[in-house]
Protein backbone atom coordinates (compact mmCIF):
# COMPACT_ATOMS: atom_id res chain seq x y z
CA UNK A 1 0.00 0.00 0.00
CA UNK A 2 2.64 2.49 1.29
CA UNK A 3 4.56 2.03 -2.50
CA UNK A 4 1.37 2.70 -4.51
CA UNK A 5 0.17 5.50 -2.81
CA UNK A 6 4.37 7.31 -2.89
CA UNK A 7 3.50 6.57 -6.60
CA UNK A 8 0.13 8.18 -6.28
CA UNK A 9 1.27 11.18 -4.81
CA UNK A 10 4.07 11.53 -7.41
CA UNK A 11 1.52 11.09 -10.33
CA UNK A 12 -0.39 13.73 -8.66
CA UNK A 13 1.88 15.92 -8.39
CA UNK A 14 2.84 15.70 -12.28
CA UNK A 15 -0.65 16.51 -12.84
CA UNK A 16 0.06 19.79 -10.34
CA UNK A 17 2.49 20.79 -12.70
CA UNK A 18 0.56 20.31 -15.78
CA UNK A 19 -2.33 22.03 -14.00
CA UNK A 20 -4.52 19.65 -14.71
CA UNK A 21 -7.41 19.96 -12.25
CA UNK A 22 -7.85 16.65 -10.74
CA UNK A 23 -4.79 17.00 -8.98
CA UNK A 24 -6.36 17.82 -5.87
CA UNK A 25 -8.68 14.69 -5.94
CA UNK A 26 -5.97 12.20 -7.31
CA UNK A 27 -3.71 13.20 -4.21
CA UNK A 28 -6.69 12.85 -1.71
CA UNK A 29 -7.26 9.16 -3.05
CA UNK A 30 -7.18 6.92 -0.07
CA UNK A 31 -5.58 9.31 2.45
CA UNK A 32 -7.89 8.15 5.11
CA UNK A 33 -8.40 4.46 5.74
CA UNK A 34 -11.39 3.13 8.43
CA UNK A 35 -11.54 0.08 9.07
CA UNK A 36 -13.95 -1.95 11.74
CA UNK A 37 -13.47 -5.24 13.20
CA UNK A 38 -15.44 -7.95 12.15
CA UNK A 39 -17.17 -10.88 13.77
CA UNK A 40 -13.85 -13.08 12.85
CA UNK A 41 -11.84 -11.00 14.57
CA UNK A 42 -9.66 -9.56 11.50
CA UNK A 43 -10.23 -5.44 10.36
CA UNK A 44 -12.29 -4.38 7.35
CA UNK A 45 -11.97 -1.70 5.13
CA UNK A 46 -15.60 -0.05 5.78
CA UNK A 47 -15.36 4.05 4.29
CA UNK A 48 -12.73 5.65 2.87
CA UNK A 49 -12.49 7.46 -0.43
CA UNK A 50 -10.74 6.66 -4.28
CA UNK A 51 -10.08 9.04 -7.01
CA UNK A 52 -11.01 6.37 -9.65
CA UNK A 53 -8.53 7.86 -11.80
CA UNK A 54 -7.48 5.85 -14.99
CA UNK A 55 -3.81 5.78 -14.28
CA UNK A 56 -4.30 6.63 -10.31
CA UNK A 57 -1.39 3.48 -8.99
CA UNK A 58 -3.50 3.33 -6.11
CA UNK A 59 -7.17 2.52 -8.24
CA UNK A 60 -5.37 0.87 -10.80
CA UNK A 61 -3.76 -1.83 -7.95
CA UNK A 62 -6.91 -2.34 -6.49
CA UNK A 63 -8.72 -2.74 -10.17
CA UNK A 64 -5.81 -5.59 -10.49
CA UNK A 65 -7.20 -7.12 -7.64
CA UNK A 66 -10.47 -7.20 -8.08
CA UNK A 67 -10.02 -8.62 -11.35
CA UNK A 68 -7.57 -11.11 -10.76
CA UNK A 69 -10.39 -12.34 -8.01
CA UNK A 70 -13.08 -12.57 -10.29
CA UNK A 71 -10.73 -14.13 -13.05
CA UNK A 72 -9.67 -16.97 -10.61
CA UNK A 73 -13.87 -17.60 -9.72
CA UNK A 74 -15.04 -17.52 -13.63
CA UNK A 75 -11.74 -20.21 -14.19
CA UNK A 76 -12.93 -22.29 -10.96
CA UNK A 77 -16.11 -22.38 -12.88
CA UNK A 78 -15.09 -23.50 -16.14
CA UNK A 79 -12.59 -26.15 -14.90
CA UNK A 80 -15.86 -27.78 -12.86
CA UNK A 81 -18.82 -27.56 -15.78
CA UNK A 82 -15.65 -28.46 -18.03
CA UNK A 83 -13.12 -30.44 -16.28
CA UNK A 84 -11.27 -31.63 -19.79
CA UNK A 85 -11.09 -28.29 -21.00
CA UNK A 86 -7.19 -26.81 -21.78
CA UNK A 87 -5.92 -23.94 -21.28
CA UNK A 88 -3.28 -21.70 -23.22
CA UNK A 89 -1.48 -18.77 -22.68
CA UNK A 90 -1.01 -16.88 -25.31
CA UNK A 91 1.38 -13.13 -25.50
CA UNK A 92 0.82 -10.84 -29.18
CA UNK A 93 2.91 -8.23 -30.07
CA UNK A 94 3.95 -6.07 -32.73
CA UNK A 95 6.55 -3.20 -33.91
CA UNK A 96 6.95 -0.55 -31.35
CA UNK A 97 5.07 2.24 -31.69
CA UNK A 98 7.92 5.25 -32.27
CA UNK A 99 5.09 7.81 -30.79
CA UNK A 100 1.23 8.42 -28.90
CA UNK A 101 0.15 9.06 -31.93
CA UNK A 102 1.47 5.55 -33.72
CA UNK A 103 0.87 4.08 -30.44
CA UNK A 104 -3.02 4.45 -30.44
CA UNK A 105 -3.31 3.75 -34.49
CA UNK A 106 -1.13 0.61 -33.20
CA UNK A 107 -3.65 -0.24 -30.58
CA UNK A 108 -6.53 -0.07 -32.31
CA UNK A 109 -5.15 -2.24 -35.40
CA UNK A 110 -4.15 -5.01 -32.84
CA UNK A 111 -7.38 -5.17 -31.42
CA UNK A 112 -8.49 -5.86 -34.93
CA UNK A 113 -6.31 -8.15 -35.83
CA UNK A 114 -7.19 -10.57 -32.19
CA UNK A 115 -10.74 -9.85 -33.76
CA UNK A 116 -9.55 -11.94 -36.75
CA UNK A 117 -7.25 -14.31 -34.85
CA UNK A 118 -10.04 -15.54 -32.76
CA UNK A 119 -12.16 -15.87 -35.85
CA UNK A 120 -10.26 -18.07 -37.85
CA UNK A 121 -11.72 -21.59 -38.31
CA UNK A 122 -8.87 -23.74 -37.03
CA UNK A 123 -9.01 -21.22 -33.95
CA UNK A 124 -12.56 -21.22 -33.34
CA UNK A 125 -13.68 -24.68 -33.86
CA UNK A 126 -11.76 -25.40 -30.73
CA UNK A 127 -11.98 -22.57 -28.55
CA UNK A 128 -14.50 -22.02 -25.49
CA UNK A 129 -13.72 -18.47 -24.45
CA UNK A 130 -10.63 -16.05 -23.23
CA UNK A 131 -9.61 -13.40 -21.02
CA UNK A 132 -7.51 -10.81 -22.64
CA UNK A 133 -5.60 -7.37 -21.35
CA UNK A 134 -3.30 -5.32 -23.54
CA UNK A 135 0.01 -3.81 -21.73
CA UNK A 136 2.10 -1.09 -22.70
CA UNK A 137 6.04 -0.59 -21.86
CA UNK A 138 8.25 2.24 -22.74
CA UNK A 139 11.51 1.35 -24.14
CA UNK A 140 14.16 3.48 -21.71
CA UNK A 141 16.83 3.69 -24.78
CA UNK A 142 14.69 5.05 -27.84
CA UNK A 143 11.43 6.10 -25.67
CA UNK A 144 9.36 4.21 -28.45
CA UNK A 145 6.35 2.15 -27.00
CA UNK A 146 5.70 -1.94 -27.01
CA UNK A 147 2.00 -2.74 -26.88
CA UNK A 148 1.11 -6.46 -26.37
CA UNK A 149 -1.34 -8.87 -25.50
CA UNK A 150 -1.62 -11.19 -22.70
CA UNK A 151 -4.23 -13.82 -23.46
CA UNK A 152 -5.62 -16.56 -21.37
CA UNK A 153 -7.89 -18.83 -23.55
CA UNK A 154 -9.42 -21.89 -22.89
CA UNK A 155 -9.79 -24.78 -25.24
CA UNK A 156 -11.50 -27.72 -25.96
CA UNK A 157 -9.23 -31.16 -24.87
CA UNK A 158 -9.37 -32.17 -28.53
CA UNK A 159 -7.22 -29.19 -29.50
CA UNK A 160 -4.06 -31.30 -28.74
CA UNK A 161 -5.10 -34.26 -30.82
CA UNK A 162 -4.08 -34.30 -34.39
CA UNK A 163 -3.11 -31.72 -36.61
CA UNK A 164 -6.32 -30.78 -37.57
CA UNK A 165 -7.07 -29.34 -34.31
CA UNK A 166 -3.67 -28.38 -32.83
CA UNK A 167 -1.81 -25.23 -33.62
CA UNK A 168 1.51 -25.08 -33.37
CA UNK A 169 3.92 -22.26 -32.55
CA UNK A 170 4.69 -21.27 -36.15
CA UNK A 171 1.29 -21.74 -37.11
CA UNK A 172 -0.21 -19.50 -34.15
CA UNK A 173 2.38 -16.81 -35.53
CA UNK A 174 1.49 -17.29 -39.11
CA UNK A 175 -2.09 -16.54 -38.32
CA UNK A 176 -1.22 -13.56 -36.29
CA UNK A 177 0.79 -11.98 -38.98
CA UNK A 178 -2.15 -12.77 -41.41
CA UNK A 179 -4.50 -10.87 -38.85
CA UNK A 180 -2.32 -8.13 -38.95
CA UNK A 181 -1.59 -7.72 -42.29
CA UNK A 182 2.06 -6.73 -41.95
CA UNK A 183 5.12 -7.65 -44.07
CA UNK A 184 7.33 -8.57 -41.26
CA UNK A 185 7.65 -11.27 -38.59
CA UNK A 186 5.36 -10.08 -35.57
CA UNK A 187 6.28 -11.89 -31.90
CA UNK A 188 3.90 -14.29 -30.73
CA UNK A 189 4.61 -16.73 -27.93
CA UNK A 190 2.30 -19.87 -26.66
CA UNK A 191 2.17 -22.64 -23.99
CA UNK A 192 -0.03 -24.78 -22.54
CA UNK A 193 -0.88 -24.10 -18.47
CA UNK A 194 -2.83 -26.66 -15.86
CA UNK A 195 -5.14 -24.69 -13.79
CA UNK A 196 -7.40 -27.62 -11.85
CA UNK A 197 -3.61 -28.18 -10.27
CA UNK A 198 -3.57 -26.56 -6.15
CA UNK A 199 -1.25 -23.66 -6.15
CA UNK A 200 -0.32 -23.68 -9.78
CA UNK A 201 1.87 -20.98 -10.76
CA UNK A 202 1.53 -20.58 -14.11
CA UNK A 203 -2.10 -19.97 -14.02
CA UNK A 204 -1.79 -17.59 -11.20
CA UNK A 205 0.37 -16.16 -13.10
CA UNK A 206 -1.68 -15.56 -16.13
CA UNK A 207 -4.45 -14.43 -14.15
CA UNK A 208 -2.59 -11.55 -12.95
CA UNK A 209 -0.90 -10.91 -16.68
CA UNK A 210 -4.87 -10.79 -17.99
CA UNK A 211 -6.55 -8.68 -15.18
Amino acid sequence: WREKKINNVSYADILEILKIKKAYNVKQCGNVLEFKPTDEGYLKLHKTWFCKSKLCPVCNWRRAMKNSYQAQRVIEEVVKEKPKSRWLFLTLSTRNAIDGEHLEQSLREMSQAFNKLKMYSKVKKNLIGFMRATEVTVNEDNGSYNQHMHVLLCVESKYFRGSENYISQKEWLGLWKKALQVNYEPVLDIKAITPNQKGDKDIQAAIKETS
